[in-house]
């Protein structure tokens, strides 16, 4: 059935968060009808919890059939939409035997780690994760043998299956990179105990999943939870506010703050070709176009020279780096001369700073498609305004807004400051569909972020 699909696939989408599942589904009561850009991924719960519900529908149909007669048809209205409680119901039913599998996985995981031995390396941040980890990889292969978690795996159960399955690997690898995330405190607590960090960074703290975290104090904490719990040295990125203002607050072993005083002659490359810098006396170049990643590379390079690296061998590795996909990738279409720059997977406020900056360098005009950012709690207002005030003062050509509950701030802002370069579309599909009537050759266009199937 379509709509216990749909039930699965949002479920899954709010990482089986009762409380944001509920308040979802019934915000509108029209969830079962909404574009699904994604696929569920039909792991052993989900389709545990599927056919659990098919199951316990039809015994309740059958029932009703049964005793009810032709009342049924007033049965079934019903249940409709009690279905979503169903679900949750499936899914408590669940949790036990849920709780104990996924305990057995990690502790297997454990067990694995601390027998071969590896120096794990952990890495975590409201923002600049995945960079840095592809950053660090490539820095270290120049000099050792890198294991690194793949795509977003970074959970706990996740971490858990990817040791499980290259345990070989790992054991072989002479440093296993594991990128972390957390939704609300105790989750990287948790991560740590099960890998142990020998060495670890953090990148940064700003508002994203404020909504989950409950404030930015909590994001704090849980960010400092690896720093906290790493056995020898500590990178930390000082650009970043939140971070150099909060780290004296805990208990951290060896600490390095890293900051733009420790790279010179930075210089942006044309036609966004990338960046180049200086650091420790040596000349590198990057494909990578954000001027944060400078930051990134000088923590990975920081760790490097304590490691005893060569740095020289690591010039060509990060020459020959490819962009990271959907951060800040430019796409060049030659046949229409346009300049495309998919930053879709950058999903907070300080990716947003940094995408415009990139945006600046471009020749011809410049175009903004976006959804606004998810997540934000007590700051969406402000910092949806805040994005408003950005685009006037960069004198965006135009902006193209999917309409939602953020983007409507960025809207009303528009009003406000009097600018009106801006078309508003009811969908992400209708702007898409639109841009082969907006662009013009010459143009340079940045993709902000991509709207979760989840969220209105």
């Amino acid at each position: 059935m379509n709509i216990i699909r749909s039930l699965i696939y949002i479920l899954q989408r709010e990482d089986y968060n009762p409380k944001r599942f509920l308040a979802f589904v019934y915000s509108d009561l029209r969830w079962y009808a909404y574009e699904k850009r994604q696929a569920i991924d039909w792991t052993l719960k989900a389709k545990a919890i599927y056919y659990s519900c098919l199951l316990l529908i039809s015994i309740l149909i059958i029932g009703a059939v049964y005793l009810l007669h032709f009342w049924t048809i007033i049965f079934v209205i019903i249940l409709i939409p009690l279905l979503p409680i169903l679900a949750l119901l499936v899914l408590f039913c669940f949790s036990p035997l849920d709780y104990f599998l996924k305990k057995r996985v990690i502790v297997q995981a454990k067990n694995i780690l601390s027998k071969i031995k590896t120096p794990v390396i952990g890495i975590t941040g409201s923002y600049g994760k995945t960079s840095l980890k592809e950053i660090l990889a490539v820095v270290l292969s120049s000099g050792f043998k890198i294991v690194k978690t793949p795509n977003n795996i970074n959970t706990d159960l996740g971490i858990a299956y990817f040791i499980i399955a290259q345990q070989k690997e790992i054991a072989e690898a002479d440093f296993f990179i594991v990128e972390m995330g957390a939704y609300q405190i105790g989750d990287i607590a948790k991560i740590c105990d099960l890998i142990s960090p020998k060495y670890s960074f953090l990148t940064g703290i700003n508002e994203s999943h404020l909504e989950r975290f409950g404030g930015i104090e909590n994001t704090i904490k849980a960010k400092f939870e690896l720093a906290e719990r790493t056995a020898r040295k500590v990178i930390l990125n000082f650009t970043d506010e939140n971070v150099k203002n909060n780290y004296t607050r805990f208990k951290l072993s060896d600490v390095m703050g890293v900051d733009y005083s420790s790279v010179s002659e930075i210089n942006f490359l044309p036609n966004f070709f990338g960046l180049s810098f200086d650091y420790d006396g040596k000349t590198f170049s990057t494909k990578l176009l954000a001027k944060h990643n400078i930051i990134l590379m000088a923590m990975a390079l920081a760790l490097a020279k304590e490691l005893s690296l060569d740095l020289n061998k690591a010039i060509v590795p990060i020459a020959a780096m490819p962009i990271i996909k959907n951060r800040l990738e430019p796409i060049s279409n030659t046949a229409s001369n346009l300049m495309i720059i998919d930053d879709s997977y950058n999903g907070n406020f300080n990716g947003f700073v940094s995408g415009l900056e990139v945006l600046d360098r471009a020749p011809g005009r410049r175009l903004v498609i976006t959804p606004g950012l998810v997540e934000l709690g007590e700051k969406k207002e402000e910092r949806h305004r805040e994005i408003a005030h950005l685009y006037a003062a960069k004198k965006i050509d135009l902006v193209l807004i999917v309409k939602n509950s953020a983007t409507n701030y960025i809207i009303d802002e528009f009003k406000k400051i009097d600018f009106s370069n801006y078309k508003v579309y009811s969908d992400a599909i209708s702007a898409h569909n639109d841009l082969g009537a907006v662009l013009k050759s010459g143009d340079t266009i940045i993709f902000q972020n991509d709207w979760p199937d989840n969220y209105k």
